[in-house]
C-alpha cells in the first residue's frame, strides 16, 4: 500500500523542479504537477507500487512535453547555483555559466535535455532513467554521450566569443 501523503512530501518538490526545468515557468509547472499527481491518484489501484515513481516522472514529462506542444515553446527553468563564488567578478562569470548551460539545454533535442536533467539535477541512476523514460540502459548511455558533446560544442562557442 502506497503511503500517499509520504509521496507527495516526498517527491512533490521534486517532481516540480524537474518539469520547471522543461516549461520554464513555476504556475504552470504546479498546474502540470497537480495534473500528474491527479493523474496518479486515479490510477494509484493499477500502479505496481515499485514502479509508483516512474509512473510520476514518465506522467510529468508526458503532460510537460504536451503542454510545450500546445503552447508552442520550449524554455528550460532555473538551474541551481553551481559553485559559490567570494567576488563579483566570479558571481558574474557564474552567472553567465549558468545561462550558457540553460542556452544549450534549450538548444539540444528535449529527450537529450530530459536525460542530462535526471542524470545531473535529479541524481537518477541509469536504471531510474530508463524506468521513468522507457529507454533502455544502452539508448540512455548512448544519448548521454550525444548530449554532452552538443552541450560541450554549444559552451565552447561561448568560451570562443568570451562570454564566460
Amino acid at each position: 500500500m502506497i503511503d500517499w501523503d509520504k509521496l507527495v512530501q516526498t517527491e512533490g518538490e521534486k517532481v516540480l523542479n524537474f518539469v520547471n526545468k522543461i516549461v520554464g515557468s513555476i504556475e504552470n509547472s504546479r498546474d502540470i504537477v497537480q495534473d500528474t499527481f491527479l493523474a496518479c491518484f486515479q490510477n494509484l489501484e493499477r500502479i505496481d507500487t515499485d514502479y509508483i515513481l516512474p509512473y510520476l516522472y514518465r506522467t510529468a514529462h508526458n503532460k510537460a512535453i504536451n503542454f510545450i506542444k500546445k503552447n508552442n515553446k520550449l524554455v528550460f527553468g532555473e538551474f541551481p547555483e553551481l559553485i559559490h563564488q567570494d567576488s563579483i567578478e566570479d558571481d558574474i562569470r557564474q552567472e553567465k555559466l549558468v545561462l550558457a548551460i540553460q542556452s544549450c539545454f534549450q538548444k539540444i533535442k528535449p529527450k537529450y535535455a530530459m536525460v542530462l536533467e535526471l542524470q545531473f539535477y535529479q541524481k537518477k541512476s541509469y536504471k531510474e532513467i530508463s524506468i521513468i523514460t522507457g529507454m533502455s540502459i544502452p539508448a540512455i548511455e548512448s544519448i548521454l554521450v550525444r548530449a554532452k558533446k552538443e552541450c560541450k560544442k554549444i559552451l565552447q562557442e561561448y568560451k570562443d566569443k568570451g562570454v564566460f
